[in-house]
């Protein structure tokens, strides 16, 4: 299996439509998107792309995805949202999901970044999986709002499937 991490941002009137266009810049517009939880199935590579090629007869079909999303709208603030993961034998692992908004980019990077770190080590630990944080990836979002509603997310696709 391949799993691969997409990211993007988008403004829009409102803060649904600043999600809807940063789910277009991600390449999975058009999907009924299935939240999963965490958890990396054996045998799967997962790896970033820069954006995900949705075919047009894949409209409305369910997209099942691991998903950190912020939105807002409050002008001059700033919104990230990232998604790490860690694998160790035979390629299974863990995902985990992490949003912030505050004052800067830089601090709202570093606080989503921080929060993976400490969650993969944390599921690590429940698994009783050695961390080595230099194996870990990660992925991150992340835009200062404007005028207008902003928001930004990161998805890991598993896969689309009719209904």
């Amino acid at each position: 299996m391949q799993i691969p991490v997409v990211a993007g941002k988008g403004r829009g009137r409102t803060a649904l439509s600043a999600f809807d266009a940063a789910l277009s810049d991600c390449g999975v517009l058009n999907y009924n998107l299935i939240r999963l939880s965490s958890v990396i199935p054996p045998g799967t590579t997962v790896f970033e792309l820069d954006r995900a090629c949705a075919p047009p007869h894949e409209h409305g079909d369910r997209l099942f995805v691991v998903m950190a999303e912020q939105r807002s709208t409050k002008p001059g603030r700033a919104i990230a949202a990232g998604i790490g993961w860690y694998q160790w034998q035979g390629g299974r692992g863990v995902f985990v999901e992490h949003e912030a908004e505050g004052a800067s980019t830089v601090e709202v990077e570093a606080e989503v970044l921080d929060q993976i770190y400490a969650s993969l080590r944390d599921l690590c630990e429940t698994r009783r999986v050695d961390f080595d944080g230099l194996r870990a990836g990660w992925r991150l979002a992340s835009a200062e709002v404007g005028e207008e509603p902003a928001a930004v997310v990161v998805l890991s696709v598993y896969g689309a499937e009719r209904w």
